[in-house]
C-alpha cells in the first residue's frame, strides 16, 4: 500500500524545469526551518494526466502549484521516504498570511509571503476557489439538504466582471445617422459548481460555463482584452491594443439574415484605412449606395474606366468642376439641357463645330425680364460671333438672317463682305430698314436675279457708283430723284418707265445705243451733259 502524505510547497524553482517542487511534508520535515532549511527539501515530482504526453514537449506543461499551495502525493521509494510524488492539490480556506518571521514557525506555508493573499479581489478567510466559479452557490439547510441559494457578492462586483461593466464601450455612432450601437454587457451569471474556471497568477481567466440558461466560453486577458461567447451563441470580442490577423489561405465571411433578423455589417473606424489588394476586386450590391464624405474624395485609375446606370443620374456640386482629357464623346439618345445661372463659354485652340444630323441647331438669346443688367449700358438678348479671321456660313438651301424688332447691321470694318448666291439673294425688312456699311468695297454677285424690294423709300449713297449691265437693265418707278457730283451711263438697251424722272448731276455722260423713255415727265439738269446714242422721248 501507497505511503501518502501532504505538504507544503517552499520552492517550485525547479532548475531541470520538470515541475518539481520543494515540499514540506506534514509529520516528516516539521516547521522550524533552521532544523531543515528549504533548500535540504526533496524535490517532488508531478504527476500529470493521461491526456498529457509528457514527451518531447509534447502535452501539457507540468507547472501549477505555487509557494504555499497544499499538495497530496506518496512517496515512491516507500519507507525511504526521499522521493515523493505529488498528485494533487489541496484547496481550502486560509486564515492567516505567510509570516516567516520567526524561523521556528516559518515551514509549512510561503517563505516568499506572497500566498495566500488578502485583498479585494481575494482575502483570506474566504474559500480558495476563485470568486468566478461561486457567484451563486448552494445553502445547505439544518437537515442537510439545500434549501436554497445563495449570492456572493463580492464575486461579482470585486472581479473581472465589474471591470468588463465598467469599461464598456457606449453609443458608438453608425454611418449616416442610423443610430448607435455599444458593448453588449457580460453575461455572467455562474452557479456553483457549474462554472470550471482557470485563472492564472497575471489575472488571465478561461472560463467553460455550463450554469444552465447561462452556459458560457469566455477567454480574458489581464489587460482588458477578451472573446466571451453568450448563452444563445452571440459572440463579444474586444481588443484594448493593436489586432493583427495573416491568412496565409482564403478568407470566407458570410453574414446571413435569418428569420429573426440580421444579415447586417455596422463598422466604425475612428482614424485612417489603408486598403491594398494585388487582385481584382469585385462587388455584387443588390440595393443601393448612399456615401458621405466630409473632405476630398480622389480616384486614380491607371487603366480604363467604365460606368454604367441604367437609371437616371444626377450629380450636384457646390464648387467648381474641371475636367481634363484626351478625346471626348458624349452620346446622349434623348435631349440634352445645359441649365447655367450665369455665363457659359466654350473655348478652343483648334476647331469648333456644331452638327446637327436630322434636326436644327438653333442659338436663342432672350432679354432678362428686368432688362439690362451686369456691366452698365450692356444689353440682354443678344447673340454676338467675333471671330479675327473669317465667318463662314454654308447651308444646303437657305441662310436666313431676321430681326422681329430692330434692325440687321452686317459691318466689315477693314476687310471685304462678300453674299454669294447661286440662285436669289433676299434682303427683306418689314418694318424698318436694310443698312449695309463698307469702308472699301461692297460686292454682290450672282447668277441669277438680284432683287431689292421696300414700300417706303430706297436710299443709296455712295462716292460712285458704277454699274456694268451685259443684258438689260430695267427700272420701274412713280417717281425717282437721282442726285449727285457725276453720272457715267454705259448702255446697250435701256428702258426708263415711270410719272417722272429727276436726275440732277453736275456732270453727266450717258453712252449706248437706244434708250427708250416712257414718262409723263422727265427732267435732267447738269451743267456738262454728253449724249451719245438714240434717245426715244415717249
Amino acid at each position: 500500500m501507497m505511503n501518502m502524505w501532504t505538504g507544503v510547497v517552499e520552492d517550485r524553482q525547479d532548475p531541470l524545469m520538470l515541475g518539481r517542487c520543494r515540499v514540506r511534508i506534514f509529520g516528516v520535515h516539521g516547521k522550524n526551518i533552521q532544523d531543515i532549511p528549504t533548500n535540504d527539501l526533496p524535490w517532488a515530482m508531478p504527476v500529470m494526466p493521461l491526456t498529457s504526453a509528457s514527451i518531447s514537449g509534447i502535452g501539457d506543461s507540468p507547472v501549477g502549484p505555487v509557494e504555499g499551495t497544499h499538495v497530496v502525493g506518496f512517496w515512491s521509494d516507500g519507507d525511504s521516504m526521499q522521493k515523493p510524488i505529488m498528485i494533487g492539490t489541496l484547496p481550502g480556506i486560509p486564515e492567516n498570511t505567510s509570516d516567516t518571521s520567526n524561523p521556528s514557525t516559518a515551514g509549512l506555508q510561503s517563505p516568499l509571503e506572497n500566498y495566500p493573499k488578502d485583498t479585494e479581489r481575494h482575502g483570506i478567510n474566504e474559500s480558495d476557489t476563485t470568486r468566478l466559479a461561486r457567484y451563486r452557490y448552494p445553502v445547505e439547510g439544518e437537515d442537510g439538504l439545500i434549501s436554497g441559494e445563495g449570492v456572493c457578492e463580492e464575486c461579482k462586483a470585486e472581479t473581472i466582471v465589474k471591470k468588463k461593466l465598467d469599461e464598456r464601450v457606449l453609443n458608438v455612432a453608425v454611418a449616416n445617422d442610423h443610430g448607435h450601437y455599444s458593448e453588449p454587457p457580460t453575461k455572467f451569471n455562474s452557479k456553483y459548481p457549474f462554472n470550471h474556471v482557470r485563472v492564472s497568477e497575471s489575472g488571465h481567466v478561461f472560463e467553460v460555463d455550463d450554469t444552465p440558461q447561462s452556459e458560457r466560453l469566455h477567454t480574458y486577458h489581464s489587460s482588458g482584452t477578451f472573446e466571451e461567447i453568450y448563452p444563445f451563441g452571440t459572440k463579444v470580442t474586444k481588443v484594448v491594443r493593436d489586432n493583427y490577423e495573416f491568412v496565409l489561405g482564403d478568407e470566407y465571411i458570410n453574414i446571413k439574415k435569418t428569420d429573426s433578423g440580421g444579415g447586417n455589417l455596422y463598422v466604425n473606424i475612428e482614424g485612417d484605412v489603408f486598403e491594398k489588394v494585388d487582385g481584382n476586386v469585385e462587388r455584387q450590391i443588390n440595393g443601393s449606395v448612399r456615401e458621405v464624405i466630409g473632405g476630398n474624395f480622389h480616384t486614380h485609375v491607371n487603366g480604363d474606366r467604365t460606368i454604367t446606370t441604367e437609371g437616371s443620374k444626377a450629380e450636384k456640386t457646390a464648387g467648381d468642376v474641371s475636367t481634363e482629357q484626351y478625346n471626348k464623346v458624349e452620346h446622349c439618345q434623348g435631349k440634352c439641357w445645359n441649365n447655367i445661372d450665369g455665363e457659359y463659354q466654350v473655348s478652343s485652340n483648334k476647331s469648333i463645330t456644331m452638327r446637327s444630323s436630322g434636326g436644327n441647331i438653333s442659338i436663342d438669346a432672350f432679354g432678362h425680364p428686368l432688362g439690362n443688367i451686369g456691366i452698365a449700358g450692356s444689353k440682354s438678348g443678344n447673340v454676338n460671333i467675333n471671330s479675327t479671321g473669317f465667318i463662314q456660313q454654308t447651308a444646303g438651301t437657305k441662310v436666313g438672317l431676321t430681326s422681329k424688332l430692330g434692325s440687321v447691321d452686317v459691318n466689315a470694318s477693314s476687310g471685304a463682305f462678300s453674299v454669294a448666291a447661286l440662285r436669289g439673294i433676299n434682303m427683306i425688312s418689314t418694318i424698318g430698314g436694310v443698312q449695309i456699311n463698307s469702308g472699301t468695297s461692297f460686292k454682290v454677285i450672282t447668277g441669277g436675279l438680284i432683287h431689292f424690294g421696300t414700300p417706303t423709300l430706297m436710299s443709296c449713297r455712295v462716292g460712285s457708283l458704277l454699274a456694268n449691265v451685259d443684258t438689260s437693265t430695267t427700272i420701274f418707278s412713280p417717281s425717282m430723284l437721282m442726285n449727285g457730283n457725276s453720272l457715267n451711263v454705259f448702255y446697250k438697251s435701256a428702258l426708263l418707265t415711270g410719272t417722272g424722272i429727276n436726275i440732277h448731276y453736275t456732270n453727266s455722260k450717258m453712252f449706248g445705243n437706244v434708250m427708250d423713255c416712257t414718262l409723263n415727265k422727265f427732267s435732267m439738269k447738269a451743267p456738262s451733259q454728253t449724249y451719245r446714242g438714240i434717245i426715244r422721248m415717249n
